[in-house]
């Protein structure tokens, strides 16, 4: 299990340093990497634990998520605040990489137009995922998908419930994505 975790790791690293791919590639081989050894996480008392302490991340992303939808940039730069706290406080171990570029994305949102403040939240969709996918989640998820987010590169975020509110387009295109994976808790 700990030889699983350590390859995870590594080859996120090499994922997250290698800035040619695109990131739905980069999802498909960690989808990949998780099932090629064979078996899926193990719940241990640790990793119970350590799902706990990603609520108030998870709460702070999901409001921040919830005020893109309602394309509404102050509140999303505030409730920012949370979020870069719940991140900075979280530890993380296994998953460093991630929340580094979690809390890197995560400043960026209180200030900028709402464009920005999206394609900064689609960043920190992603480490967020893989963050989680580490860490573990105190909740069920639904890592979903938005085909033509910047000019039809797709992007990506998480949601508490399969309805998809896209925040990546707001009152524009709410509706405009799919489930692409369920992020159950571990």
């Amino acid at each position: 299990m700990k030889k699983s975790l350590l390859i995870a790791l590594a080859l996120s690293v090499v994922l997250f340093s290698c800035g040619g791919k695109t990131e739905h590639a980069e999802e498909h081989e960690e989808h990949t990497m998780e099932h090629s050894s064979g078996h899926e996480s193990e719940a241990t008392p640790t990793s119970t634990s350590r799902n706990m302490g990603t609520t108030a991340m998870i709460d702070a992303y999901l409001a921040v998520k919830d005020a893109l939808v309602a394309d509404n940039q102050a509140e999303a730069a505030t409730k920012s605040e949370a979020l870069v706290t719940a991140i900075q406080s979280f530890d993380a171990q296994a998953a460093e990489s991630h929340k580094a570029k979690a809390l890197e994305e995560a400043k960026k949102l209180a200030s900028g137009d709402i464009a920005a403040q999206r394609e900064s939240f689609q960043a920190l969709s992603v480490a967020m995922k893989n963050l989680l996918k580490i860490a573990g989640t105190d909740r069920t998820l639904y890592h979903q998908y938005c085909p033509m987010y910047k000019n039809n590169t797709g992007g990506m975020w998480l949601s508490a419930n399969e309805d998809i509110k896209n925040p990546l387009f707001g009152s524009s295109m709410l509706t405009c994505g799919r489930v692409e994976e369920t992020i159950s808790m571990n």
